[in-house]
């Protein structure tokens, strides 16, 4: 049965995504409650699949509040891999489908990680038009033992890497920060229409984003440098949330130096996967990846479906 998501599915849909996704991605209860809460203007509703009291399906659709360009709109559905083939993943996406006709959805943007999924959308009109890398590291393999001589030797240049809980008086250049690292992310759409509010309840009121494990690098108290990490402290497992140097201070290991840290409290809290997610056109990041340990586990396509007018 496909019925109207409610908030006392919350529980029922992270446990159901922790075991049907292909990568570990931090989900929690708070987070799937908190993925309801986007602004008004996203229009977003979202449906479960339900067989014996058992969430099997998840789906949702929304306007892309954060980008200025009409029309965009985004859906993603999921079946638990043993309920699979038998229409549940056609029945909600169709009705997901049916709602961003409903708001004015001019284009589609869609994901998926496995060979399944992408052949799901391609059958459906979609084109992949990037690619993400999808990796992940066990902090506790990475040699941390450099974290100290880094910290030693950016503290002689002015720079000093503080835990993110200790500058969320500084919202609003933190929210500057963030969104210079956003305009440098290769994406589809730009994300260029953000408000400091939205963004305040959208990402910092997160409740994965771990104030402790999220690291900020300051200059004279400025935030110049930041490697936030969304935690799961029971499941053990972390997310990179952004990773982001101001231009003027790149390429002098400002965001090594704040992911080294992010990871190093990571090792220390007993983490065994930090998940992360680049865009093939993104070679810096994803060398710095790389050369702290991270390996490939799949490519996640990014697809797009312009919609006709008859549709």
């Amino acid at each position: 049965m496909i019925r109207p998501f409610r908030d006392e599915d919350a529980a029922g849909v992270a446990g159901f995504l922790r075991t049907s996704l292909a990568t570990p991605w931090v989900v929690t209860k708070r987070d799937v409650l908190h993925w309801q809460g986007v602004p008004e203007r996203a229009r977003r509703a979202a449906w479960v699949a339900h067989e014996q009291g058992e969430i099997v399906g998840f789906a949702d659709g929304q306007a892309r509040w954060e980008v200025s360009d009409e029309g965009v709109c985004e859906l993603w559905a999921a079946v638990a891999p043993s309920r699979r083939r038998r229409d549940i993943g056609s029945e909600l996406f169709e009705t997901a489908w049916a709602h961003l006709l409903g708001i004015g959805a001019r284009v589609v943007q869609t994901w998926a990680e496995e060979d399944d999924g992408k052949r799901f959308l391609g059958a459906r009109g979609f084109t992949e038009v990037r690619q993400e890398r999808i990796s992940s590291v066990d902090p506790h393999t990475i040699d941390l033992s450099r974290v100290s001589s880094l910290e030693a030797a950016k503290r002689a240049e002015g720079f000093r890497a503080v835990p993110v809980g200790q500058v969320l008086d500084r919202s609003h250049d933190l929210f500057e920060l963030y969104m210079l690292g956003e305009a440098d992310m290769p994406g589809v759409f730009a994300e260029d229409n953000i408000a400091f509010e939205e963004w305040e309840q959208e990402t910092l009121a997160a409740p994965s984003l771990d104030p402790e494990g999220s690291f900020v690098v300051l200059r004279d108290e400025r935030p110049v440098a930041m490697a936030w990490l969304e935690v799961d402290r029971e499941a053990k497992q972390a997310t990179n949330e952004m990773t982001a140097t101001a231009p003027e201070f790149r390429r002098r290991g400002l965001a090594r130096l704040a992911k080294l840290a992010s990871l190093r409290w990571a090792a220390e809290l007993g983490i065994t996967s930090v998940l992360t997610s680049n865009d093939r056109e993104n070679p810096a990041m994803l060398a710095l990846n790389d050369s702290l340990g991270y390996r490939p586990l799949v490519v996640r396509g990014v697809f797009v479906r312009e919609i006709a007018q008859a549709d």
